[in-house]
């Protein structure tokens, strides 16, 4: 069975949870599927948490990634603006280098702690991948693409990210792995 994983690379949680899947699920089939944080209702006026349950989330992310082992860099300018580098996603899958950006968006933003909200900072990420994805991030084909997965994952309940489905079963959040693999695994 595959897993779906629904990311955005503006979410501080797809990162940490994209860095500790390959042991957290060993061995199993991962689809990685671009999402539009800003897409989903609760964040699509911007960020939906006040200022302490923000500052909150900044201590904990850091508790988590630390507690993971994962090397991190907070970006200089949060919240991120994570659709130029989704649409890049979408062009590099198209040209078959999906995992070689997906891991340099997600370096980008979370330990080089570039500006990937600016459009000429995400086409320099995309373009030391491939002119043709850097090319791509303004296809319409792709945009479009980008509102229905994003349409596509709100229909199917998903109201964030990091979301995993498994078959039709939704788990949100980077701490819900150890649930995704268990659901993997046949009862006895």
């Amino acid at each position: 069975m595959i897993v779906e994983f629904l990311f955005d690379y503006a979410s501080p949680w797809s990162f940490l949870a994209d860095a500790i899947l390959p042991r957290s699920l060993p061995g199993i089939a991962v689809r990685k599927r671009p999402v539009y944080l800003r897409g989903f209702s609760s964040f699509a006026q911007g960020m939906p948490y006040g200022p302490e349950k923000l500052a909150y989330q900044g201590r904990d992310f850091l508790r988590c990634v630390a507690h993971e082992g994962v090397m991190v860099a907070m970006p200089s300018n949060f919240p991120i603006n994570g659709v130029h580098l989704l649409r890049g996603a979408l062009a590099a899958e198209r040209e078959g280098v999906f995992d070689r950006f997906h891991e340099a968006a997600f370096r980008a933003t979370w330990q080089e702690s570039k500006d990937v909200s600016d459009r000429a900072v995400a086409a320099a990420i995309a373009r030391e991948i491939s002119p043709a994805v850097a090319e791509g991030m303004d296809d319409p084909a792709i945009k479009e693409r980008l509102r229905a997965e994003t349409a596509d994952a709100v229909a199917r309940g998903a109201f964030g990210v990091p979301s995993f489905f498994v078959g039709d079963e939704l788990f949100w959040g980077h701490d819900r792995l150890p649930y995704v693999a268990r659901a993997l695994t046949p009862t006895r």
